[in-house]
């Protein structure tokens, strides 16, 4: 069994207050009507991107600590104790879940996703290879979305806090949350220095 963050880490996975989760949900569901699959593409590589350039600067040392950050908007309470490493190991998961999830609205599959916290939950003892893991992750979702075209599926599937969402919401989420986590890791960099 691969070991996880500890419990008391962990915390009651409650969310994001819900006041927050209004206006996140009205900002996915705009930024996806108004912004087309290859600009959202753009943003969700150059988030990611920028969460490798910020880790790869880490010794590997300090990528890998734990501290507590504090809550911004957007990020859950549960998820200030984590080290740059479990970040980017969550990042990768979340985007693989999403990457699945896309093709199987978008190729018409009766499919059964489901994507639970505790599935995308980070390990605490990850490592560098989390860049890398990242950065392939980033690589087949890109191209996965570029055969997709314009995401125009009618399928929508339940997020846990937005509810059903099209294909197109799904990949503005996916952008939306490499940014959050970006800026999560730059919050935890000012803490390791």
């Amino acid at each position: 069994m691969i070991p996880r963050a500890p419990d008391d880490l962990k915390r009651s996975v409650v969310g994001i207050p819900v006041h927050e989760r209004w206006v996140a949900d009205l900002g996915i569901r705009g930024y996806a009507s108004f912004a087309s699959p290859a600009s959202i593409l753009r943003l969700f590589r150059a988030e990611a991107g920028r969460a490798i350039v910020l880790s790869r600067r880490l010794p590997r040392e300090q990528a890998s600590r734990i501290v507590t950050i504090r809550r911004f908007p957007g990020i859950e309470d549960s998820s200030r104790h984590w080290s740059v490493y479990m970040t980017l190991d969550h990042l990768a998961m979340v985007n693989t879940a999403i990457t699945a999830l896309l093709h199987a609205m978008c190729s018409g599959c009766d499919h059964e996703i489901e994507i639970q916290n505790e599935d995308v939950w980070p390990h605490a003892d990850v490592g560098s290879d989390r860049i890398q893991a990242l950065g392939a992750t980033v690589e087949r979702y890109s191209r996965l979305i570029e055969r997709l075209g314009p995401l125009n599926a009618r399928a929508r599937h339940p997020h846990p806090w937005f509810g059903p969402l099209t294909a197109r919401q799904w990949h503005a989420l996916a952008a939306i949350h490499n940014r959050t986590h970006r800026i999560q890791i730059e919050k935890i960099v000012r803490r390791l220095n």
